[in-house]
Parts: C-alpha cells; structure tokens; sequence
C-alpha cells in the first residue's frame, strides 16, 4: 500500500486490543517527532521523484557545460585579431584572383602566338627578318581569333605583299619561261596546178632543220 511508511506511527497493539486511534493533531504531532517522514502536497508540485530529480540533474550538468565551451570559445574570439584576419583573408583573395588573371592571359597569349605561327606558315619570306619584320606589324593590328582563324588577317597580309614598304619581304613564285620551238612549222603557198583546176590555193607542209633519210 501506498500509506504502509504510517503504519509505525499508529504501533503496534497488543492482542486483543484494537488498533490506536489518532485525530489529526496527534498525525501531525507524529509526523513531526518522526523527522523521517517528508510528506508535501503533490498539487502545489512540492514534491519531485528521485528519476525526475537525477534527469533533472543530468540536464543541468549539461547545459552547465555547454555555458563554459561556450565562455571559451567567445573569449577565443576576444582574443583573436580581427581586422588582421580580414586583412589577411583579403590578401590571399587578391592574391588569388592575380594568379588567375595571369594564368588566363598566359594561356590566351600561348594560343595566340600559336595561331599566328600557324597563319604566317601560308607565306613565304625573303629572310628570317623579313618574317619577323611583318609578324611584329601582323602582332600590332590585334586582330581577333575566332574558331582558330584572325578576322580580316588575309585581306591585311594581301595589303602588305602589294605594299611598296614591305612586299620585299615575300618571296614570288616566278613562272617558267615557255621556250618557242627551235623547228616550227611552216607553211607555203603554190600556184594553181594541172591538179588544181578550180585555182584554189594549194598548200605544202614543211619542216627545216629535218633530214631526209635515204
């Protein structure tokens, strides 16, 4: 039974005796002169049971602990150098976005140069200078790559190889002199013939320079 921890205060009555009677100033009174004996008005929440108190306790022992990292850690940050932390993340930022930049350029300068070598294979130069001389002044025009090709490049290096300043620079296919034949054809007129009798000029066929075998 819930009530047994009173039993002890009613005693223990003899045999044949009926059990003691008590009114509730005697209870109290009992109660009290006990001193083990704890007894609170579970409504008003005055009483706590042992798991609730030990969860209770845990929880706290955990938030307690939560409180001191988090003390530690704020003071960590009161520590630290701010500004210098934001200079520094700005620096290796800066840094960064440099190396890129010049990584990028590089590349586009390599892929240029190489375009451009390519490009400038089409044409045949009078020296080494020379070529160098007209890709120094192609370099200056800047003109724009797309798919692999400068736009308006060809109709410049024409403008060039017809340029009194610089179409020394091109070497031009000579064409092969044509040599007339040393022995031509030639051809003679005779008069109207026993053979001919409608006077319709005759003509003969003749080589010079051919022997006659016998």
């Amino acid at each position: 039974m819930a009530y047994d921890f009173l039993k002890k205060l009613f005693g223990t009555p003899k045999e044949g005796e009926e059990p003691k009677a008590m009114t509730y100033e005697e209870l109290e009174a009992a109660i009290d002169a006990d001193g083990n004996i704890k007894i609170a008005d579970l409504s008003g929440g005055g009483y706590v049971s042992k798991e609730k108190y030990n969860a209770k306790v845990t929880e706290l022992s955990g938030v307690k602990q939560q409180l001191t990292d988090a003390n530690t850690e704020i003071q960590s940050y009161k520590d630290m150098d701010i500004e210098g932390i934001k200079k520094s993340a700005k620096e290796w930022e800066d840094k960064y976005n440099a190396d890129t930049k010049a990584l990028e350029d590089k590349l586009t300068a390599q892929e240029y140069s190489h375009a451009a070598d390519m490009f400038m294979s089409k044409y045949q130069f009078t020296s080494k200078p020379a070529r160098e001389g007209v890709m120094a002044e192609f370099n200056k025009k800047g003109f724009k790559l797309e798919d692999g090709k400068f736009l308006g490049a060809e109709e410049y290096m024409n403008s060039l190889m017809e340029s009194e300043d610089y179409k020394g620079a091109f070497k031009v296919e000579e064409k092969p002199e044509v040599k007339e034949p040393e022995n031509k054809p030639f051809f003679a007129t005779s008069t109207q013939s026993h053979s001919n009798p409608e006077n319709t000029p005759a003509f003969s066929f003749g080589f010079t320079g051919v022997r006659k075998h016998d």
